[in-house]
């Protein structure tokens, strides 16, 4: 049975691929479940206009992020942490806590706060500069800059 994918699914393919698959599956399991709809003239004829235009929508998201990547990788985050007298920090800044910042400077990243990625091992606790690779999801990466101060 030929087959349009509504979704991604495991093993069988991407969404809005045409696939041929055993009836039983098709019928018994993925058609009731909605991730699947039976290919004939017409929901082809529908799917080409849905992937045009899902495929315009991503071109203009992955520009819209890498524009976003351009901003983020010429600014500089500042944190600030307590600092004992001997220069012991106390507390320190998680993946979290950059993201929140990111996210508040750059409006169009706000609606995709989840998918951000902050590629740093641990938390950061040490002053000074950090340069830090974060992933925008589409492909799209940057390195950001975060200075941590102490406290006033």
């Amino acid at each position: 049975m030929q087959i349009i994918l509504l979704q991604d699914i495991k093993g069988i393919g991407k969404k809005f691929d045409v696939k041929e698959i055993k009836d039983g599956y098709a019928r018994n399991f993925l058609l009731p479940r909605g991730l699947i709809k039976i290919a004939d003239e017409k929901s082809t004829k529908e799917l080409e206009i849905k992937k045009a235009s899902h495929v315009k929508r991503e071109e203009k998201l992955k520009a819209l992020l890498e524009s976003a990547a351009k901003d983020l990788s010429e600014r500089k985050f500042v944190f600030s942490l307590n600092v004992g007298k001997k220069g012991e920090t106390f507390g320190s800044i998680t993946k979290e806590d950059i993201k929140e910042r990111i996210c508040s400077k750059i409006d169009q990243l706000n609606s995709r706060e989840k998918e951000i990625e902050i590629k740093i091992e641990k938390p950061l606790k040490t002053l000074g500069e950090h340069q830090i690779e974060i992933n925008l999801g589409k492909g799209v990466k940057s390195q950001i800059k975060i200075k941590i101060e102490p406290l006033s």
